[in-house]
């Protein structure tokens, strides 16, 4: 194991340890892109502090329009995955407020105007806070890992492999800002050619 990845996974570790700390309730909780509603069927009340068991978390292949992350469609096709995700906490109503994401991810990011691919490794761990209604709050990344700015945000447009330690702070509105930016950060469209990444 790389000592980025060791390093990483301990920052990963001690900032759950003071979230969970600072916002835990007083009773008794990837690359997904929507920001949108978190859905809780089959929550059962998990009893005490303790994480949920972990479960797979299957990546799918999608398409992002062009002028989403790069001037042309961007496709993402899934090599191998064995991504798994736990419940770290809950609000009172059941909603999921804390997730944490790990395992091994590859892709292929394609540009679907020239059929030129790049592969890479997005399988580093991450920690994924909502808000009680279900949007995207905070999202923590141990990297590899992937995440997409879009116009409008406050980062330049673009689907990054971040890797190292990153916090992307996501406003009620969605729009998306890096707020710490530790290593790399590889915008995939400038691979795939795109002239204005």
């Amino acid at each position: 194991m790389r000592l980025g990845k060791i390093v990483g996974r301990y920052l990963l570790g001690m900032l759950m340890v003071a979230t969970g700390l600072a916002t835990a309730p007083a009773s008794p909780a990837v690359a997904r892109d929507t920001g949108s509603q978190v859905s809780v069927s089959g929550w059962r009340g998990w009893a005490g502090n303790r994480p949920e068991p972990w479960r797979p978390s299957i990546q799918e292949e999608w398409t992002g329009p062009a002028g989403r992350y790069c001037s042309f469609p961007l496709q993402v096709r899934v090599v191998s995955q064995d991504v798994r995700v736990r419940v770290l906490a809950r609000y009172a109503t059941g909603a999921v407020r804390r997730e944490e994401y790990a395992g091994p991810l590859t892709v292929d990011f394609v540009n679907t105007d020239t059929g030129k691919a790049v592969r890479r490794d997005a399988g580093g761990s991450g920690l994924l806070e909502y808000r009680p209604d279900g949007g995207w709050l905070r999202y923590t990344i141990i990297g590899p890992a992937g995440f997409g700015f879009r116009p409008g945000d406050h980062h330049p447009r673009g689907y990054y492999i971040l890797d190292g330690l990153h916090v992307v702070s996501i406003d009620p509105a969605g729009t998306r800002e890096l707020t710490l930016g530790i290593g790399r950060q590889d915008n995939v469209c400038a691979a795939l050619g795109d002239p204005t990444a």
